[in-house]
């Protein structure tokens, strides 16, 4: 099997779980389609090491969360323009108001997990974004879950002093997803 076979073959399973990644973090359909390109030239580029980690479709998913970061950086240093925000979806059960709300206030999110460091910023996103078990998250970052718990608390308690403001805690405690069961350790 050749090695661009051998990429897709790795990365066709989980291609549906790559683009809502980068699109819970955009949430505009041609930053979305972007950053996922972004992210396949990295994987690209970085196969050998793909194909090396214990846990490739965990790397994969954070070259795709790591893409999506740095384009929403870099819009956000643009002074992105009203134009970006037309494409967003709504959703029909809230009112206008409320999905501008909603917009806004995941704008914010977004914005302060920017600023955080790399390493905290790819565990929150994997997270409570992705909702990643701590395991998959330390295979991706490869580092103990230990250190996924510290730079989850750190990146969660600055997250709660930049986004004080918007009263609520902006990310769940507790994160349930048909695709990370429930593990004692987390």
């Amino acid at each position: 099997m050749d090695e661009n076979a051998a990429l897709s073959k790795m990365i066709s399973p989980i291609k549906d779980r790559m683009f809502a990644t980068v699109w819970r973090i955009l949430r505009h359909p041609q930053d979305a389609e972007d950053a996922l390109q972004n992210a396949l030239v990295a994987v690209w580029r970085r196969q050998a090491q793909v194909k090396m980690h214990p846990a490739p479709q965990a790397l994969i998913l954070r070259i795709c969360a790591d893409a999506a970061i740095d384009l929403f950086r870099r819009r956000r240093m643009d002074h992105v323009d009203v134009n970006l925000f037309e494409g967003r979806l709504t959703s029909d059960d809230l009112l206008p108001l409320e999905n501008l709300v909603r917009d806004e206030r995941l704008d914010n999110v977004m914005a302060a997990i920017s600023r955080l460091s790399p390493h905290q910023a790819t565990a929150i996103v994997m997270k409570y974004i992705q909702a990643e078990p701590h395991a998959q998250i330390a295979e991706a970052l490869d580092c103990s879950i230990e250190t996924v718990r510290e730079h989850l608390s750190r990146g969660r308690t600055r997250l709660e002093r930049m986004l004080a403001n918007l009263g609520s805690d902006p990310l769940p405690r507790k994160v349930t997803s048909p695709n990370c069961r429930e593990n004692k350790d987390e």
